[in-house]
């Protein structure tokens, strides 16, 4: 199977929210966003004019500043030379190859260390730190044959949402 992708600042923005908003962070943006909007929303008429402000600052954080400034990092991002060029992914039996430009990287099934499943992409980590981007889209009616290669090759500890 191979896929070549052409990634845009949505891809990036997408990719950067399911990290900011996943695990013990997620729940404690959301906690606190909730937190934020009930003292407004019950403790009002008890609070100065600079509480309430401040209470409406919290609340904005995590659910209008946040996704704002990583859309704007995205954008610039995605401007960027390596984003701009394709990248081009294929899944063999023996291995995973990655190839942009003049550069071209082999990952054995075993390097994968996750592949990960949303709503509009597939991420493929090699460790913590790398991951490579697969948009939905780009897999269109492959997703089925996708899904059956990387169960057949990786153990379920190392997929989620497939």
């Amino acid at each position: 199977m191979k896929f070549e992708i052409n990634l845009d600042a949505a891809d990036l923005w997408r990719f950067s929210m399911y990290h900011a908003n996943r695990g013990l962070q997620g729940i404690f943006n959301l906690l606190f966003t909730c937190a934020a909007v009930l003292c407004l929303i019950f403790a009002r008429d008890m609070l100065s004019g600079g509480y309430i402000a401040l209470l409406v600052v919290c609340a904005l954080i995590f659910s209008v500043w946040q996704p704002l400034l990583l859309y704007l990092k995205s954008r610039r991002q995605a401007k960027t030379e390596g984003i701009r060029e394709t990248l081009c992914l294929e899944f063999t039996e023996e291995l995973v190859k990655v190839s942009q430009a003049d550069r071209q990287q082999e990952f054995p099934w075993d390097r994968i260390s996750g592949i990960v499943r949303t709503k509009h992409m597939i991420i493929i980590y090699t460790d913590r730190i790398h991951a490579y981007l697969l948009p939905s889209a780009a897999v269109g009616d492959r997703m089925e044959e996708f899904v059956n290669l990387v169960k057949k090759h990786l153990p379920k500890e190392k997929w989620k949402g497939l």
